[in-house]
């Protein structure tokens, strides 16, 4: 992933100047749109309800309050998109799945529904991109910037760094791009592999 990058300079944000510099930067990234690449396979979400319900082994709950969510959605996404900005993300998922991949994809899959274009890729397909490390967590903003997102060993986050330089936002588009156009979409994927798993880590 080094020449994407290309002994390019970033910008070290903490996590408390990455969320306003995001979402000062989002609203004007029009129609070459939003595309994120997410390759770890546990976060931290913090106190977000489903979450801590999820966490609590509350999982039917977790579900519901994930459903309850979609008129917060519904206006959200009717914004972004009224906007002209698409909404594209990548999600690497290993087998076995684990617990916060299951919860996640149900929360892309209502997320889906309202506009946000989801596709899933299987960790074996992106193996020729990890020779020496995973691949990293990327957020490209249209042509306006990318950030590489950082995380605790603990999957809390932890700030960013953001490349503006033209041909670094292309290059990390274009291999976004690429292995969206490689996956599955979350449509067809989540009815066969997802919605039919029982309890997370229980089988039930």
């Amino acid at each position: 992933m080094r020449e994407i990058f290309g002994g390019a300079h970033g910008t070290r944000l903490e996590q408390a100047a990455y969320t306003p510099d995001f979402m000062e930067r989002f609203w004007r990234i029009g129609a070459e749109g939003f595309w994120k690449l997410e390759r770890m396979q546990h976060y931290d979400e913090g106190d977000f309800p489903s979450w801590l319900a999820f966490r609590g082994g509350e999982w039917e709950r977790s579900l519901r309050l994930i459903e309850e969510l979609r008129p917060e959605y519904e206006e959200e996404f009717g914004k972004i998109t009224g906007s002209g900005i698409g909404l594209h993300r990548v999600r690497i998922v290993e087998r076995p799945v684990t617990p916060y991949i299951q919860w996640e994809l149900n929360i892309l899959h209502v997320k889906r529904e309202y506009g946000e274009k989801v596709s899933v890729l299987e960790a074996e397909r992106v193996a020729p991109y990890e020779r020496e490390k995973p691949l990293p967590e990327l957020c490209v903003l249209g042509s306006e910037a990318v950030y590489v997102l950082d995380y605790t060993p603990a999957g809390v986050p932890d700030g960013a760094t953001r490349f503006t330089q033209p041909e670094v936002v292309e290059r990390s588009r274009a291999l976004v791009r690429e292995l969206y156009g490689s996956g599955e979409s979350l449509e067809t994927y989540f009815p066969r592999e997802i919605a039919q798993m029982g309890v997370p880590g229980t089988g039930r």
